[in-house]
């Protein structure tokens, strides 16, 4: 079985990083055209590697801001086909639910929730009208479990996760299969940031695989779900956390 995406065209979310950048490397691997997305100015000359010439489209977004978005929308409107969709920019804030603010509440829930509705508005109807679609939302293991500190960030991944559902009960008859994936401590530049050399060790030992992910494992998945490959996975919350969440 070999994975091609020639002639498909795939949008990911969130992509100049971290698992995002993992994702849209694997599409232009395998042949796709990829347009991805972030908040800062980039060259996509610096973006294209051997043999992607062409196939990088770059979108500046920042989804916390309403003119911004408006804007990408406009944007997304015109490309004709969209053949798969990565919601995966996302954000935190880690704070006690007690010191939590409706500022907060909003910033969180705007680039988690409300920003991945409104690209499927636009993008569920494309594949609807070409009668094919891959979407996959990239949600979190705080979507089945939880922990300290994450009243407001485990609220919008249970949010991406029940829009994926409903979602892929409404499209599986138009040929559109809609998935989450939901990855566990994950090995990217801001878990190096965030946590010192003994707390990833620490927070390793707790794992049964007794490591992070690479981004390439997550990458992995979410390449399966939207190839042909998948023809009847839909409306899951696929869990890819080293078996963490069964401890």
């Amino acid at each position: 079985m070999k994975f091609d995406f020639s002639g498909k065209t795939a949008l990911v979310t969130g992509a100049t990083k971290g698992i995002g950048k993992a994702i849209a490397e694997s599409f232009l691997e395998l042949g796709a055209k990829v347009v991805i997305t972030g908040t800062k100015d980039v060259d996509v000359a610096t973006l294209e590697k051997a043999g992607t010439k062409g196939r990088i489209h770059y979108l500046k977004v920042d989804f916390s801001d309403e003119q911004s978005t408006l804007e990408f929308l406009s944007g997304l409107e015109e490309i004709h086909k969209i053949d798969i969709c990565v919601n995966n920019a996302g954000v935190n804030r880690i704070q006690e639910f007690s010191v939590t603010s409706l500022e907060d509440y909003e910033w969180i829930h705007t680039i988690n929730l409300k920003a991945p509705y409104l690209v499927l508005k636009t993008v569920a109807e494309k594949m609807v009208q070409n009668g094919y679609g891959r979407i996959v939302n990239i949600a979190s293991i705080w979507s089945v479990v939880t922990r300290h500190s994450r009243s407001l960030y485990t609220t919008t991944k249970c949010g991406l996760v029940g829009l994926t559902k409903t979602l892929s009960v409404e499209l599986a008859s138009k040929n559109v299969m809609v998935n989450a994936v939901s990855p566990g401590f994950t090995m990217t530049e801001l878990t190096l940031q965030t946590n010192t050399p003994e707390e990833i060790e620490k927070i390793a030992k707790l794992i049964p695989i007794e490591r992070f992910a690479d981004t390439s494992e997550i990458a992995s998945v979410v390449i399966f779900l939207c190839s042909d490959l998948n023809t009847y996975l839909t409306g899951q919350n696929i869990v890819v956390d080293g078996g963490y969440t069964n401890i």
